[in-house]
């Protein structure tokens, strides 16, 4: 743990102020989800709360299927990070930095279908791409994308079809997280 030399007292409702810095180096924003956890020592944790990143697992699962159906490459992430991603090589993805412009359309709620021409990056410093992104909403609440990703070994098929499967897993995901 990295000590920051920075003390708050508790207020008379519980609440810490947690500095400006750290909230914009942690991306830490208002209505933020954090868990907190108590040490072994005594010491309390906060930790970003990310409801993807906690059923990765079936999330990877999710994107495995979809990506089987559609022939596609599929990605799922929470709102920092990629985790999960099929029918491409999950090292060029996976745990990687969520883009800037991926961010931003998180923060608008919107899906994004490709028309050819505009691009939308899956990861920071990545080169893979988005043919569409659909929002996993919780609540009413944005918690990750559902990707599928432009490749090689895409095949030509019904584009429909392959926007309504990646619709259904964010859709899907979104439930599975409230529970």
């Amino acid at each position: 743990m990295k000590a920051t030399g920075i003390v708050r007292r508790m207020d008379d409702l519980g609440r810490v102020v947690i500095p400006k810095e750290i909230r914009r180096t942690m991306k830490i924003g208002e209505g933020t989800p954090l868990e907190i956890f108590i040490d072994k020592d005594g010491g309390i944790i906060f930790r970003k709360y990310s409801p993807v990143g906690e059923m990765s697992e079936s999330a990877q699962r999710m994107s495995e299927c979809v990506s089987a159906m559609c022939g596609a490459g599929v990605a799922v992430s929470d709102r920092d990070r990629i985790v999960a991603a099929a029918g491409i090589p999950k090292k060029e993805l996976v745990d990687k930095p969520v883009s800037k412009q991926l961010e931003e359309l998180m923060r608008k709620k919107k899906p994004f279908i490709s028309s050819g021409e505009d691009t939308v990056l899956a990861a920071d410093g990545g080169l893979r791409t988005a043919d569409a992104a659909f929002p996993i909403l919780s609540q009413g609440d944005i918690c990750g994308m559902f990707m599928l990703i432009k490749g090689e070994n895409s095949r030509p098929g019904e584009p429909e079809d392959s926007l309504r499967l990646a619709k259904l897993a964010a859709s899907f995901l979104g439930r599975e997280t409230v529970q």
